[in-house]
């Protein structure tokens, strides 16, 4: 890889790792807004964000074609799916250990790269996802966690974590068709989750709470519709034609780390000595990824321009 291309992946992994700091904000925000309905909430951050990307980048209309509303279309179940399959999940389980088995993405990436596309797991990957897993292991332990049990709630989250998995990989292999307008697919993509939110708001009757809802409510609503929804999804999706998935997933474990140390710093919550460690050892976990990612392409480079050169 030249300098010039190690320049735009060093700036997609600073999108991803933006793109999760955008997603941890989500914790204390959902916390804040916690008495509002959950599939309410889902309705209106997404079509706030779809709103405000169609306005933004009304111009990538002109590249529309069945495609990009088809696989958009497909992707928002997955998505959808992610996020019933969290909020049900979390009312059968603790906080902390719904925390635990949402995120496990980063694992769950590389098994089904492996089964479905055949791709081999670095030696480099597997480190960095074993250094991220113990971080989370820390990052979410509790005395409280009701031991090695598996419940149905812990079920339901580690759906969740498949289907944010899918998630990435989908969205790796989409970015990369030259036929697809990635701002276009984001824009159907999010219409498309604030419509099956709003349908399951309306089965529910949550819209009937909307009178009681206050304008700082609704001020955090908005805000994560525009950082959350729209600001993240773009930079994942733009940020995805060059970095893989498999590292993708592991990037993204920065979420929950980011989400508890902004619900400390924003609304005051608590956070174990342990928790901060765990924080510290997922960090270390993307650092040495990253390092370790550069260094062995360093290598590469070289040898082919040895042979070159022969």
């Amino acid at each position: 890889m030249n300098s010039k291309g190690k320049k735009y992946e060093l700036l997609a992994v600073l999108g991803l790792l933006l793109a999760a700091l955008f997603w941890g904000i989500s914790y204390p925000l959902t916390k804040f807004v916690q008495e509002v309905p959950t599939f309410y909430i889902i309705s209106v951050r997404f079509a706030c964000a779809a709103a405000v990307l169609a306005i933004c980048f009304f111009r990538h209309f002109r590249r529309f074609n069945f495609d990009t509303l088809k696989l958009s279309f497909i992707l928002s179940f997955i998505v959808t799916a992610m996020y019933i399959f969290n909020i049900v999940g979390v009312k059968y389980t603790t906080s902390v250990r719904a925390s635990f088995f949402t995120t496990l993405s980063f694992l769950v990436c590389p098994v089904i790269n492996r089964a479905l596309y055949k791709v081999r797991i670095s030696g480099i990957i597997g480190r960095s996802a074993l250094i991220c897993l113990i971080g989370t292991c820390m990052l979410c332990y509790k005395p409280d966690m009701g031991g090695l049990v598996i419940n149905p709630g812990d079920i339901l989250c580690a759906l969740a974590s498949v289907c944010g998995a899918i998630n990435i990989i989908y969205i790796e292999k989409m970015s990369h068709r030259a036929d697809i307008d990635n701002t276009l697919f984001t824009i159907f993509l999010m219409t498309f989750i604030s419509l099956w939110g709003t349908v399951i708001a309306l089965f529910r009757g949550e819209f009937s709470y909307h009178s009681a809802i206050t304008s700082s409510q609704m001020t955090a609503i908005i805000i994560m519709g525009l950082l959350c929804s729209a600001g993240a999804f773009i930079l994942q999706i733009h940020s995805e034609k060059l970095v893989p998935s498999n590292r993708v997933g592991i990037i993204f474990s920065l979420e929950p780390a980011s989400g508890c140390i902004l619900s400390v710093l924003l609304i005051h919550e608590t956070m174990s000595l342990i928790g901060w460690m765990g924080a510290l050892v997922i960090m270390i976990s993307i650092i040495y990824m990253e390092l370790a990612s550069s260094k062995e392409q360093a290598k590469l480079s070289d040898c082919e321009g040895d042979q070159n050169v022969r």
